[in-house]
């Protein structure tokens, strides 16, 4: 339990091209211990425009999921998060999503006055942004989630797992991953996901991460929240598309497109400019 919870903001001025990065540093203490919680921000833009807040997926990077759609979204404020695990800024693995997920709340409530005009999650970031709305701290006018993972998958979780942590050595090791293997989990024919991974990711935050998504459960708050949402998947997509089906009985107001011959982060990495104009499109509506 929690009792006490200090936010300290600290802003290195690396500007460039209207591009503001802030290192945001939290301090939670609590009965047992303390621990020193970084995360890093960068965002573009004026921050007199309307706010996108983008979240990347496991194995990946904010500027790997998010960077090719800046071009394209000169008119808003936009934000990128790196989450632990997945940056040099701030070593060591991902011991808890959930951390990841507070302190991006934690920017908001401190940074932004309590309020986003749209949240953008991809894969494990649309799951935080799902946690996000649910807690009910944060004012959201929008959210578009692409391939949230939001069901209990039980004892599949293990050999997705497994697969996970075999595809993401193989790259590593610059060794092709079986077909079937690739097919099975990111769509088929999907080779993007290749391209978007960190290099640096961890065996330890991947089993960590993967515990948390894979054995989601959709808090009953999710209900409550009254802004829009849009739910997008590939058509090669399994487990989005199951959780998109749970989504819908908690969000009602939630819309959704499927993109034909797409698989995981396919349309994202491959069309940017389709990406964000549709983006743009839903912000617009």
């Amino acid at each position: 339990m929690i009792h006490k919870q200090i936010l300290k903001s600290q802003v290195f001025k690396l500007k460039t091209h209207q591009k503001l990065t802030y290192i945001i540093i939290y301090t939670k203490t609590d009965t047992k211990s303390q621990k020193r919680n970084k995360m890093k921000f960068t965002t573009y833009g004026e921050r007199e425009n309307k706010s996108i807040l983008f979240i990347h997926g496991l194995a990946s990077t904010a500027d790997l999921c998010f960077k090719p759609l800046l071009p394209y979204l000169k008119d808003y404020h936009v934000i990128f998060c790196e989450l632990d695990g997945h940056c040099a800024f701030k070593k060591g693995d991902m011991t808890s999503p959930k951390d990841s997920m507070l302190a991006i709340e934690n920017y908001i409530l401190k940074e932004m006055d309590k309020r986003v005009h749209c949240i953008c999650g991809f894969s494990m970031g649309a799951t935080l942004a799902v946690d996000l709305i649910s807690r009910g701290k944060i004012s959201i006018d929008k959210v578009l989630l692409d391939a949230a993972i939001t069901i209990e998958m039980g004892w599949m979780a293990l050999p997705f797992t497994l697969a996970f942590i075999i595809g993401t050595q193989r790259i590593k090791n610059k060794k092709p991953i079986p077909e079937f293997l690739l097919d099975k989990i990111m769509g088929k024919g999907n080779k993007s996901i290749i391209e978007m991974m960190y290099p640096q990711i961890s065996k330890k935050t991947i089993q960590n991460a993967c515990k948390y998504i894979y054995h989601y459960k959709i808090k009953d708050n999710l209900r409550n929240f009254r802004g829009q949402v849009l739910f997008i998947r590939g058509s090669e997509e399994p487990l989005p598309a199951r959780g998109q089906k749970l989504l819908k009985a908690y969000l009602p107001q939630m819309k959704s497109q499927v993109f034909q011959g797409m698989g995981h982060g396919q349309f994202l990495h491959e069309h940017p400019r389709e990406y964000a104009e549709n983006l743009k499109k839903f912000l617009q509506t």
